[in-house]
């Protein structure tokens, strides 16, 4: 298979999930053949397995069940082992709420036929309007915009991204120190301190990303967001101690004055003063 995909889904029926509805929606006649030679892992994070019974259109699937609810690298190191298996050229990634559309897939089969010279292909992707993905790695907090074609510095959310499986598997997979938030900054800054190139398409998808809206977030998830975020700026991609602290006192404003909640802005007060998680 030319293509391995895997899909992350948490507590959704399959069929109703918006990745598989806009893609079905996409398989245009000339793109069933692309679709063909793509394997879909269909795994899925839910207490409880799902049906694949309404999914009789999708060519070559597997479905996985993994109830302990690990977060994404798991679920994208299980979807790796069996592009590897397969002997695939990429591993696409994908969320259960991106909204594909033909002309995204109709570049993206063009690129991959190329065959270029890249560790990863990603799209543009806007959430709420505003374009969030792919930007500058080098510009911490700031959204800085890249042209499309081959670029390096590049920073790009991992959902609906294809990663070189070679790549991966010089990393030894999807790292574990970041399940679920941040992993995407993880493997950009990889490719990035590896010289490596990313396609930048010119394809622009629209992409739910609750971190635009931390009111919505539970404690739990916001805590694991502020954890990895100080993980990922003090131990891989380093950056002075006072940018990373002027940027937790800007959101400790936010949390305080405009979005009124006092639990968020406590906790950011603690790394605001150096508390260090484990």
């Amino acid at each position: 298979m030319q293509l391995t995909a895997v899909i992350v889904f948490y507590q959704t029926e399959l069929y109703a999930a918006p990745t598989l509805q806009t893609l079905a929606k996409s398989m245009t006649s000339e793109l069933k053949g692309f679709l063909a030679q793509t394997h879909f892992v269909l795994y899925d994070n839910s207490a409880q397995p799902h049906t694949t019974a309404q999914l009789t259109w999708l060519p070559d699937f597997e479905y996985q069940h993994d109830p302990r609810n690990l977060g994404i690298a798991t679920a994208y190191n299980a979807g790796l082992k069996v592009a590897q298996q397969n002997d695939s050229q990429f591993l696409w990634l994908l969320d259960q709420d991106t909204a594909l559309t033909t002309d995204f897939i109709n570049e993206l089969q063009q690129q991959v036929a190329k065959n270029l010279p890249v560790q990863a292909i990603v799209p543009q992707i806007k959430a709420s309007g505003v374009l969030m993905s792919p930007r500058d790695i080098r510009s911490p907090f700031k959204v800085v915009p890249l042209t499309t074609g081959q670029q390096q510095h590049v920073l790009a959310i991992n959902s609906a991204a294809l990663v070189r499986v070679d790549f991966l598997r010089q990393l030894g997979g999807f790292s574990q120190d970041f399940q679920l938030d941040f992993l995407d900054n993880w493997l950009f800054y990889q490719i990035a301190q590896r010289q490596g190139q990313v396609q930048v398409l010119s394809s622009v998808l629209q992409h739910q990303l609750s971190v635009m809206h931390t009111q919505q977030i539970k404690m739990p998830r916001y805590q694991s967001i502020i954890t990895a975020e100080w993980r990922y700026y003090h131990q891989y991609q380093k950056i002075s101690e006072w940018q990373y602290r002027g940027h937790l006192v800007l959101r400790f404003a936010s949390q305080l004055l405009i979005k009124r909640d006092l639990t968020k802005a406590r906790y950011l007060i603690k790394f605001i003063f150096g508390y260090h998680p484990k």
